[in-house]
């Protein structure tokens, strides 16, 4: 699929890259790239460890995907048209970004965007890579509209999707309860 970009007052067709590497700040390698089934077993590791913290993702340790299950998802949205990409920093998975599109033809246009990154590979600006590379992809593949939802104290995150775009559509008070404070859930699109 090709993306139109701006040069000079010129449109050029330029392809979109599933994979792109790049060198932090501070001289570590990135990659980006679409997961492949064999990943499963460390992006199950690695999102015990952000599920363990209990601040940012939906997920109880005992209701957290196995590697066959995370293995089944990678297929299964990557065989209906979506995304599911990770970050690699020097080799070790960091996080993942997902778009799932909507399931039936009335909301293909659409899809659902998860995303975390691990402890440990935070503040390398992998959040901001992660969410250019999607939303190009989304471009590329012909969606119109993505929306999330994240939890209010996540003031960093929302910090990000508002950065690229994305505006609150809608707002659930005390949805959580998360270290013994309530917590509202929020959710909001970026139409592309």
């Amino acid at each position: 699929m090709a993306m139109k970009t701006e040069t000079v007052g010129k449109k050029v067709e330029r392809p979109f890259r599933e994979r792109r590497l790049y060198c932090t700040k501070d001289g570590q390698w990135v990659t980006l790239r679409p997961a492949r089934e064999s990943d499963a077993a460390e992006i199950t590791k690695r999102m015990a460890r952000v599920v363990k913290e209990g601040v940012y993702l939906e997920e109880d340790p005992d209701t957290m995907p196995s590697g066959v299950e995370n293995q089944k998802e990678i297929r299964d949205i990557q065989k209906d048209g979506g995304m599911y990409t990770v970050a690699e920093v020097n080799g070790k998975i960091a996080g993942v970004a997902i778009l799932k599109r909507g399931s039936m033809e009335m909301s293909r246009h659409t899809a659902k965007f998860r995303t975390w990154l691990a402890p440990g590979f935070r503040g390398m600006g992998l959040g901001k890579k992660l969410m250019e590379y999607t939303i190009a992809w989304a471009k590329a593949h012909g969606l119109e509209k993505i929306n999330l939802d994240v939890f209010s104290n996540n003031q960093r995150a929302i910090k990000l999707y508002k950065k690229y775009g994305f505006r609150k559509e809608g707002h659930l008070h005390k949805q959580y309860v998360l270290k013994g404070e309530y917590v509202d859930e929020i959710y909001m699109s970026l139409f592309i």
